[in-house]
């Protein structure tokens, strides 16, 4: 199969198909009443920083409830948390016409139904993007993100456009109006959408530990935090095309409704042509140096726009941007499905939207105020600055799973019980003794800080490795490797947390040690004490 044709292949599952095309019509209506929303801050305000607070007001949410979001949609179905994420924001968006009818509209309530239409968006992208794999096999993961990245560009050039048109024919509230409409096709086609339920024998997981847990493995996971600094990165320094764009058009270039959705449109329809030839670069270039040179590109163009003064050269700039915009974030997004296992994609993906929301809500208000102190010039020159100072500093990070894909399917490891225990009891201390060469110290040492990182991502407490000071039998030496779990049914998950990869670690400690296998014993908290303040100190 030809890679053209591969990179269609999700679109011949018929709900994949169903979900993308209301999804893309969906996106068009937010499109919509995006131009609707800063043509009417426009018309009320000059404020570059009251304009970039829309763009807060959006992204913001992502920032508090992408993590939360990411969590429920692990532990819950997320056909259901879709639907009603969906309801939400079309009655976000329908009592904003109203707002817009009854001639009530200020800038304040321009940034709170802004912001009401964020919390929507922050909880229902985890969810979203966790679902590709249920929707398509896992061999098409990849052209699955990718298709929804170019489906959301399509948007992103079709509903400025139409935006424009909208406002300046039937006025914004009409662009609110289609908005809340757009969400319709979406809940439809998700009502019809049989998701196989995910069946387990294990107990329910709490959404409290579902949260820590998800923390814990960005924290222990540095494929995935690599890919949090360089994309959080990106957006802190690109926002300004987005925020400031309408500053720009409506009181520098003096545009119309129209030519501003035209403008507007102009990143989205750069998104959609580079989705063209975006193939034959991936073949020319590693996934990283593409991404490199997608971020320096982006960087010359707000460059220029501290200089432009046309809109056709204007036009020109955000055409190259969109084109580097989706490449970086597309790349990013495939990044973190690849780099994470099914049990926690959903929370990694929180993860990555939460600090891409955050990166876009401060950048949008550091830049816009900066351009209220200095002028849009300079907040353009110096987002373009920093973002290739971002570069240089990043250049080393590479997106492992990029370039060398790992194998995170799922290799369940068998817990070590003596019979039925109450999955709520504990904490559980899980020691394993293993007997190793004198020769192989150095080198066991070694392989179990792989080792340590497993156990602490994949949700263990606490970890730690001891040496006996006592020799078992001459030339060998004893180590004792024990981590903490809050709870029996905690254990359990982790056993069913373990991937192919983690076990090919494992593997590789266990060679080093006289036996094939450590001894396990699992013991469970008889009495905690605390320890006072003083104790503490001492310590």
């Amino acid at each position: 199969m030809t890679e053209s044709k591969s990179a269609f292949a999700p679109l011949r599952s018929r709900i994949f198909f169903a979900i993308w095309i209301a999804a893309m019509a969906s996106n068009v209506g937010t499109w919509v009443q995006s131009v609707g929303e800063k043509w009417l801050m426009g018309e009320i305000t000059r404020s570059p920083l009251l304009m970039s607070l829309i763009e807060t007001g959006a992204t913001l949410p992502m920032l508090v409830l992408s993590m939360p979001g990411g969590a429920i949609a692990d532990i819950v179905d997320r056909r259901r948390m879709l639907l009603a994420t969906q309801a939400w924001m079309l009655l976000a968006a329908a009592a904003m016409a109203v707002l817009s009818a009854l001639h009530l509209v200020t800038p304040g309530v321009l940034i709170g139904m802004s912001l009401l239409l964020g919390v929507g968006a922050a909880l229902n992208s985890p969810a979203w993007q966790a679902s590709v794999p249920d929707l398509v096999p896992k061999e098409q993961i990849a052209a699955g993100v990718a298709l929804n990245s170019a489906g959301f560009n399509v948007s992103r050039a079709v509903g400025p456009a139409l935006g424009g048109l909208v406002v300046g024919w039937l006025g914004a509230t009409w662009a609110f109006a289609l908005n809340a409409v757009s969400f319709v096709g979406v809940l439809l086609v998700l009502k019809g959408w049989k998701r196989q339920p995910v069946t387990t024998d294990l107990p329910a997981e709490r959404f409290s530990a579902a949260m820590k847990v998800g923390l814990r493995y960005a924290w222990h996971s540095k494929p995935l935090q690599v890919i949090l600094l360089r994309g959080g990165g990106f957006v802190f320094f690109g926002g300004p095309i987005f925020s400031l764009l309408p500053t720009l058009a409506i009181h520098r270039l003096n545009l119309g409704s129209t030519a501003f959705g035209l403008l507007l449109g102009c990143t989205g329809a750069g998104a959609v042509g580079i989705t063209l030839v975006l193939p034959g670069l991936r073949r020319r270039f590693t996934p990283n140096k593409l991404m490199a040179l997608a971020t320096a590109t982006f960087a010359a163009g707000l460059l220029a726009l501290a200089f432009l003064n046309h809109a056709p050269a204007v036009g020109l700039v955000l055409l190259v941007g969109g084109a580097g915009w989706l490449t970086v974030l597309s790349t990013c997004n495939t990044g973190v499905q690849l780099s994470v296992p099914s049990w926690v994609r959903a929370r990694a993906l929180g993860v990555y939207i939460t600090v891409w929301g955050g990166a876009m809500a401060g950048g949008a208000a550091f830049w816009g105020a900066v351009g209220e102190r200095w002028g849009i010039h300079v907040a353009f020159a110096g987002a373009g600055i920093g973002m290739l100072l971002m570069l240089l500093a990043t250049a080393r990070l590479k997106i492992q799973a990029l370039h060398q894909p790992l194998d995170l399917s799922p290799h369940h490891l068998q817990p070590h019980s003596p019979g039925p225990i109450d999955p709520h009891e504990g904490p559980i201390l899980t020691v394993l003794e293993y007997r190793v060469p004198e020769p192989n110290k150095t080198a066991f040492r070694e392989a179990m800080r792989e080792v340590r990182r497993i156990r602490n991502r994949d949700g263990a407490v606490r970890w730690s490795l001891f040496q006996d000071l006592v020799p078992p039998d001459p030339g060998q030496v004893r180590f004792v490797e024990s981590f903490l779990s809050s709870s029996w049914g905690e254990h359990l998950r982790q056993h069913h947390r373990a991937t192919v990869e983690d076990r090919a670690f494992l593997r590789r400690a266990y060679s080093l040690c006289v036996e094939p296998r450590p001894r396990v014993r699992h013991l469970t908290a008889a009495w905690e004490g605390r320890d006072s303040i003083l104790d503490r100190i001492l310590e």
